[in-house]
């Protein structure tokens, strides 16, 4: 019985006291599982009317820009121009060597002083024969009368045959003397037309001399500024040879690219009449300018097309070459709203913040961009966009549809 009493007595005291732990034990509380609140910054909704504000990056260069080539071979005498040199129209730049453009000028001065010499003889001899043909005449009807009267000798046969012939002879001269007075008299035009045309060849060789003498001496064809010298004194030119490059001052540009969305309302204010105006700061200083043109040409894989701004103010210390940053103002937009680019989820998608605290998305279209507040802002529209929601602005990486957030108050 000891042995049988034994195992019974330590199982009841295991259970007893297994028993006492159950009654003794901790009671556990149910925990309700709360859903995390987001915080965000909001902005209310608000549309109006907004200017378009493009941040464009491009590069200085020039509308008139000329390379100034060599009209003639010749040797370099000097150079007065050094690269950056600002000149004004009409600056003597580079001299050349201009003996044998004086020498040639020699020569065809004499050629024209020939020509005139060769009218003045044909003037002169035209006169004469005019003066001397009624004299022939006379001659000759005087030698006929001789030729007669020696005939009616001869058949009385008081003259002699040599006679005959003798005055026979002389009226053939004096006949072929008045020919050859005619035909020079009917001849007179066109020798003149000839010589004058010598004489037009001779002049043009002489001006063309006297351009090319000019041509030694190489001028600025405006006001401008020296990009580059490429020649210096003793070298030897040919014809064609580049001996500098400038650019005229007020002919400065800015060139960008104008991104394709943009390029529909550039468009649009082109055609209405409307000044486009880039404006920004380049090393401090203000610069200016407007649209004249766009590009003729889409470069593949640009995305864009090329705008040229003229530039009104800033340009007198601009280089040619240098990139800038300058802003680009469109038209007024209407429906549309500023906000900043931590508001905008891929490119066209922003979220909206509902009675419940959650997120709804909606699809925007963006339709530029805005310079506020000293910050550059998207400026976004859409037909779902309603006065007094409020616009998440806040960029979340975990942000889906429904998400609970929690606006805080403040920036």
């Amino acid at each position: 019985m000891r042995r049988l009493i034994l195992p019974v007595l330590i199982l009841a005291i295991a259970l007893a006291v297994f028993m006492l732990l159950k009654a003794t034990k901790p009671q556990s509380k149910d925990v309700a599982i709360q859903e995390k609140a987001w915080p965000v910054a909001a902005l209310p909704v608000e549309t109006g009317e907004w200017p378009t504000t493009i941040m464009l990056y491009g590069v200085v260069d020039a509308l008139r820009y000329a390379v100034l080539s060599a009209a003639l071979p010749a040797d370099v005498e000097q150079v007065h121009v050094i690269e950056g040199s600002q000149v004004q129209a009409g600056d003597l730049l580079v001299e050349l060597d201009d003996q044998d453009a004086r020498l040639d000028l020699i020569q065809r001065q004499a050629d024209v002083a020939k020509a005139q010499a060769a009218i003045a003889v044909q003037e002169s001899r035209h006169q004469a024969d005019l003066e001397a043909l009624p004299n022939e005449r006379r001659l000759y009807k005087l030698v006929q009368a001789e030729v007669a009267r020696l005939l009616d000798l001869k058949k009385k046969q008081v003259s002699s045959q040599s006679t005959l012939d003798t005055a026979r002879q002389n009226a053939a001269r004096q006949s072929i003397s008045i020919a050859r007075i005619e035909e020079s008299i009917r001849t007179h035009e066109s020798k003149m037309l000839e010589l004058q045309a010598a004489l037009a060849r001779a002049q043009a060789a002489l001006e063309k001399a006297q351009l090319q003498l000019q041509r030694t001496s190489v001028r600025a064809p405006f006001d401008g500024r020296v990009v580059r010298v490429r020649v210096a004194q003793g070298h030897r030119v040919n014809v064609g040879a580049q001996l500098l490059d400038m650019f005229e001052n007020t002919s400065l540009m800015f060139r960008a690219m104008l991104p394709a969305i943009y390029v529909p309302q550039v468009r649009k204010a082109l055609a209405d009449n409307k000044q486009l105006v880039v404006t920004g700061k380049v090393d401090g200083v203000e610069v200016e300018g407007h649209l004249i043109s766009l590009g003729a040409e889409v470069r593949q894989g640009s995305g864009g097309v090329e705008a040229l701004f003229l530039i009104d103010s800033g340009w007198d210390w601009l280089q040619k070459g240098r990139v800038m940053q300058l802003r680009l103002t469109l038209p007024k937009q209407a429906g549309v709203m500023p906000v900043p680019f931590e508001a905008l989820y891929g490119a066209d998608k922003v979220y909206i913040i509902d009675e419940e605290q959650r997120l709804r998305p909606v699809i925007v279209e963006r339709v530029g961009e805005v310079w506020l507040d000293g910050r550059n802002r998207v400026l976004i529209r859409s037909d779902k966009l309603e006065a007094g929601q409020q616009l998440l602005i806040t960029q979340l990486p975990n942000a889906v549809e429904s998400l609970l957030v929690e606006v805080v108050p403040g920036d």
